[in-house]
């Protein structure tokens, strides 16, 4: 059998970044930069004020009390700013550029009469109750980054403080690798819909609901495929109507039955079928599929709902991230103290469904790893790797954790 490690590798081989696209800000959650950004801005662009209150030179109120003369107002958002006279003072509000010859500014509460001086017109002298340090309540350009400084490098997957920092600093638009379009198959002529009925011998479909949002997780855009029956012409015609797919993952089909359409096809298709040492998802399927005049890379997982939840996160997670551009597909494993003893399966690295229990993890589910455990999965927080030497954990033990 191939190790986990071995056969992780082999999975992150079949990718690479596709192309890349100039999109709005708003419509790159979750998207990868496909190049630098640099600041066309300062942060802030100009210095303002920090406070609502007076423009004055220090040196003007270092004797205060002292009353000035008020020579202008200066809301947010002015632009025609007069330059401040010695002995006078301006009022100004919170993130209004500084006038030239200020050098700090007098909040309104260190002012006479403070509520009287925040009156819709300015007053016309106002009494400094304090004096102020030069550079009191001001925020300086370019304090927190300069323009032309890199403000994001390539490869990183952009969420809501990067893309608002990317608006501040002047960008409307950012270039960004396409997000993956992966097509979804799960094949079994025993799979129903959800929520349809059940004869005999038929399950719920739960594999395309779950592998479906793992794909939207992980950055992708998902497409579902009919389900497909046991019937190879019906799976070949269902793929080759998708050209355009970036990466295909099918569930089912690719252990030693007599009826694995997944395996019988696309075995003769590019992709190899490998025993991994790993409990949950021994039965293991990769390559690349040749579609039209594409090549496109496949994950064929196994049909069990816990085994695809598993191969999904430590396979098809970071196959995604490297389509979408993401340079870092390393797994950020925790060390954590196991809170409950129990077995493994010899010779096979396992995979356990977790949750705290305080300070320490313990197993999801009264079953353990068993790979047709699907409703334990909701209680999921994260996976416990326990290598393959490995042939018990004990109350106590140290385990590495991917929490979810």
């Amino acid at each position: 059998m191939m190790s986990f490690d071995e056969y992780r590798k082999r999975v992150l081989a079949l990718g690479s970044a596709l192309s890349s696209e100039a999109v709005p800000l708003h419509a790159a959650q979750g998207m990868v930069t496909a190049e630098p950004v640099f600041a066309r801005f300062a942060v802030p662009p100009f210095d303002n004020s920090a406070m609502d209150g007076f423009a004055v030179r220090s040196e003007d109120v270092a004797s205060a009390p002292v009353t000035l003369r008020v020579t202008a107002d200066i809301p947010a958002g002015r632009t025609d700013v007069p330059e401040l006279e010695p002995g006078a003072a301006m009022r100004i509000m919170t993130g209004a550029p500084m006038p030239k010859g200020a050098d700090a500014i007098v909040q309104v509460e260190k002012t006479e009469n403070p509520e009287r001086n925040m009156r819709a017109e300015a007053p016309d002298e106002v009494t400094i109750l304090e004096a102020v340090p030069s550079g009191r309540n001001l925020r300086f350009a370019g304090e927190d980054i300069d323009a032309g400084e890199l403000a994001i490098e390539a490869g990183v997957r952009l969420g809501p403080t990067q893309l608002s920092a990317l608006a501040s600093i002047g960008h409307g638009f950012v270039r960004v690798h396409r997000r993956p379009v992966v097509g979804v198959l799960s094949t079994g002529s025993e799979l129903r819909k959800p929520g349809e009925d059940l004869q005999p011998g038929q399950i719920p479909d739960s594999n395309s609901t779950l592998v479906r949002l793992m794909v939207r997780e992980a950055g992708g855009q998902d497409i579902l495929l009919s389900s497909s029956s046991d019937d190879t012409k019906q799976f070949e015609a269902i793929i080759k109507e998708h050209d355009y797919l970036d990466a295909l993952v099918t569930t089912g089909g690719v252990s030693a039955g007599a009826f694995d359409v997944v395996k019988e096809y696309l075995s003769e298709h590019g992709v190899d079928f490998v025993s991994v040492a790993q409990q949950p998802g021994k039965p293991q399927g990769s390559g690349m599929l040749r579609i039209g005049d594409r090549e496109i890379p496949v994950l064929c997982l196994p049909g069990n709902p816990v085994s695809v939840f598993v191969s999904m996160k430590v396979y098809g997670d970071s196959l995604i991230a490297k389509l979408s551009g993401l340079t870092d597909t390393d797994i950020p494993w925790q060390v954590w103290k196991a809170g409950a003893s129990w077995t493994t399966s010899a010779g096979r690295a396992q995979f356990m469904p977790v949750v705290a229990d305080g300070d320490r993890v313990v197993p999801a589910g009264r079953g353990g790893s068993k790979s047709h455990l699907v409703y334990s999965l909701m209680k999921t927080r994260g996976l416990a790797y326990i290598p393959a030497d490995v042939d018990s954990v004990d109350h106590g033990d140290d385990v590495r954790v991917w929490w979810l």
